[in-house]
């Protein structure tokens, strides 16, 4: 006879409980999937909304009600932008902490906060540690930042931009009010770099400039005029002029220099930030000590500015030089400028790589040997390394951007026309800047091939060797026939401000030579 063992009552209801928990387990993923379906159709139903009010609308009406996550934040992200776009800054601050509790490290949420940290600051509510530290820590993130779902190329662009000018613009208040004044220079010159008629900002570099050890009069005094003149018709306005002619006389001026000193700064239209021209600069003191006087209390935070400015637009028109140009900052052919840095860039692991060449170096007696040159650098590039390749004449193009396959980074090579002009600075300013919002990795090189000639540019050396510092990157240079002392040294200055190197041919039969060198150089197995 068989005998059967029956199961426990206990190990039944065991069985049954293990069965209902993995049912509800199941129905937990299931809700959880319709609802992750139902948000992101929520968000793109929101997004796509023709009308930027209704947008805007829905956004806000998204960002409260979505559970936290990625699409939540890009929801914050797009409200915030659009309310700094509209310099509704009090509404900005507002979703601004919003998304600070969704992603405390969020660099767009982190450049509000250290905006409203600044004027903490000046009432005595912040200390100028803690300022720095947050700051920092944005800065620190902001090559994390990713384009919100939705949001067009040239907004993110403006985003990051204008996020970096932010951030950059509180530590630089807070070196300054800690009296580390070559600090707050590299940080000021990258907000100016961005807003460069921004009158608080100009200020606050200006006090940096003209106090310290080390001080800039030249440049100083250049700033403060700038803000004299862009905070009228604020409250502040008064008390900044006052104090600048002051502080002019008294390093030995007369109040007629300072006159003509404000006319040569007054803003015009695109004019960015230019140094002082050699007329006006002849006029400016110069003395053996800095002087001990201390500026005037005056609350920069509310002063009034000027909208964000935009960025450099690919493909457009150039605009023409005005009649008298300001001289070039690297005339002075007997002592070749050094560009300051900021940060050491990295030199190790994989590779982000720029590519810059002057379309008229690739015509047909130079094509083959500077063309086939390139390709072949590429080919020998890690699997892991990105490139892109941007050619410039009197416009900026980009024939690829940032990729790791080889095959459309030789078409875009040969897809390169020679056309007639040199943008040099513009085209260096945006492809540092480029690096510095999209790269995928710290170790960051820009390539440049031109032969030295920057004309019709609209950015200003002060404002390319900005966009160099913050955007870390190592610049080497093969200038190709390049025919004047000073084509030469804008190239040098380029390559030894950033830890690069530069080489110079007379012709491009030894272009695959210099290629070569240049390759092993940024860490490329290049071997013919």
């Amino acid at each position: 006879m068989r005998c059967t063992r029956r199961k426990s009552p206990r190990a039944g209801s065991a069985a049954l409980k293990a069965g209902l928990c993995l049912l509800l387990a199941l129905l937990a993923a299931a809700a959880a999937l319709a609802q992750a379906g139902n948000e992101l159709s929520a968000y793109t139903s929101a997004v796509a909304r023709a009308q930027p009010s209704e947008r805007l609308i829905e956004l806000e009406r998204f960002a409260v009600h979505a559970q936290p996550g990625p699409l939540k934040i890009d929801a914050l992200e797009i409200v915030v932008w659009e309310y700094l776009r509209a310099h509704d800054t009090v509404h900005a601050l507002v979703w601004a902490r919003d998304l600070a509790d969704s992603d405390s490290d969020n660099a767009v949420a982190l450049a509000l906060l250290s905006n409203e940290g600044r004027g903490a600051m000046e009432q005595g509510r912040m200390k100028a540690e803690r300022l720095l530290r947050m700051a920092s820590h944005g800065l620190d993130n902001l090559p994390q930042l990713r384009r919100p779902l939705g949001m067009s190329e040239s907004d993110f662009t403006l985003l990051r931009r204008q996020t970096n000018a932010m951030l950059s613009g509180a530590a630089g208040a807070a070196e300054l009010r800690s009296k580390d004044y070559i600090a707050a220079r590299d940080y000021l010159h990258n907000a100016v770099a961005v807003e460069p008629d921004n009158a608080r900002w100009d200020y606050e570099l200006a006090l940096a400039d003209l106090n310290g050890s080390d001080p800039n009069r030249k440049e100083g005094y250049w700033y403060l005029a700038r803000a004299v003149n862009l905070s009228r018709g604020t409250p502040q306005a008064v008390e900044i002029a006052r104090y600048a002619r002051a502080r002019y006389v008294k390093d030995g001026g007369s109040t007629g220099d300072w006159d003509q000193f404000l006319v040569a700064a007054a803003p015009a239209p695109s004019s960015g930030t230019r140094p002082p021209s050699s007329a006006v600069a002849s006029n400016l003191p110069s003395l053996p000590h800095p002087p001990a006087e201390t500026p005037p209390p005056v609350k920069t935070a509310a002063i009034k500015t000027a909208p964000p400015v935009k960025t450099a637009s690919i493909r457009t028109p150039a605009i023409s030089q005005p009649k008298q140009p300001a001289p070039s900052i690297w005339a002075d052919t007997s002592n070749p400028p050094v560009v300051q840095k900021r940060r050491v860039p990295s030199t190790t692991g994989p590779m982000s790589l720029g590519i810059l060449v002057e379309t008229s170096l690739a015509h047909r007696a130079n094509r083959s040997a500077v063309v086939n040159s390139l390709i072949d650098m590429l080919r020998h590039m890690d699997q892991r390394d990105e490139a892109f390749i941007l050619s410039y004449d009197n416009n900026l193009v980009f024939q690829q951007d940032l990729t790791t396959d080889p095959q459309q980074l030789e078409q875009a090579m040969e897809s390169i026309r020679p056309q007639k002009g040199a943008v040099l600075d513009d085209a260096i300013a945006f492809a540092a800047g480029h690096l510095a919002r999209i790269a995928k990795y710290p170790n960051r090189v820009l390539l440049v091939i031109s032969d030295g000639r920057n004309v019709d540019s609209h950015a200003s050396p002060l404002q390319t060797s900005a966009e160099i510092n913050a955007a870390g990157v190592r610049i080497y240079c093969i200038g190709v026939e390049v025919s004047d002392l000073e084509g030469r040294y804008r190239l040098q200055a380029l390559a030894a401000g950033t830890g690069g190197q530069s080489n110079f041919i007379s012709d491009t039969g030894q272009f695959r030579k210099a290629t070569e060198q240049m390759a092993q150089n940024m860490g490329i197995d290049f071997r013919f």
